[in-house]
């Protein structure tokens, strides 16, 4: 049997976003579909979904510097998602509401960063608050969604395929940072299958694409946040 040799490489030049509080905008709102979760001991398949933001912070070679948080795909009062929503426009979501997503992009907002370590000891960037914006942020058109899209289509294939199903279900249940190499310095990567526009997220608890409820669904205002 021959030796294997090993080495442990640092991940490259990944830089996270700075800490502190930023005006920022939102760039993208990504369907990721059904991931593996871990709630009390107990594991389901749930939707999420990705919101994507960009500040008015610069990457070294000047580009937009990107920010994700991922949720629930759900409005249920206690949702995560619906608590972030009605900070950042500050009025709390409403049952029987619907938020069409894909109305989120370009709305601006303020958002607390700090710096976060994960399971394998990386550091990354973690959106600890949202609030009402205190000025409008328009993007800078450096981010690239098709671009990440197809990044972390290729990525996700090759641990599927090399790894296995249960490898990817594996990956799933960690943080992003932790189950993924750096992405391309324009933003993460996210998962293809992006939230159409025009399909909106009921407050069903259920985290499922429905028809609008009869309420009327949330009107965003860019200018001023929504």
């Amino acid at each position: 049997m021959s030796n294997m040799v090993l080495q442990c490489k640092d991940g490259g030049d990944f830089k996270p976003h700075p800490e502190g509080i930023h005006p920022a905008c939102c760039v993208d709102v990504v369907d990721l579909g059904l991931v593996e979760t871990e709630f009390q001991g107990r594991r389901r398949m749930v939707n999420k979904v990705k919101l994507v933001f960009e500040s008015e912070q610069k990457t070294e070679d000047g580009k937009g510097w990107t920010v994700s948080k991922n949720f629930t795909a759900s409005l249920h009062p206690k949702a995560r998602l619906a608590e972030f929503l009605g900070k950042w426009r500050g009025r709390p979501v409403v049952p029987g509401e619907t938020i069409e997503l894909a109305k989120l992009i370009g709305a601006s907002c303020t958002l607390v960063i700090s710096h976060q370590q994960n399971m394998v000891g990386k550091t990354y960037a973690s959106i600890d608050a949202v609030s009402k914006p205190t000025r409008k942020v328009t993007p800078s058109g450096t981010y690239d969604a098709a671009a990440t899209r197809q990044w972390y289509a290729e990525w996700k294939a090759r641990q599927d395929g090399g790894l296995g199903p249960a490898a990817g279900a594996a990956a799933s249940r960690t943080s992003p940072q932790a189950a993924a190499p750096a992405p391309p310095k324009s933003g993460f990567a996210p998962q293809p299958s992006p939230v159409p526009s025009g399909h909106p997220l009921p407050s069903d608890g259920r985290g499922t694409a429905a028809a609008p409820a009869a309420a009327p669904t949330a009107d965003f205002d860019p200018e001023v946040g929504f």
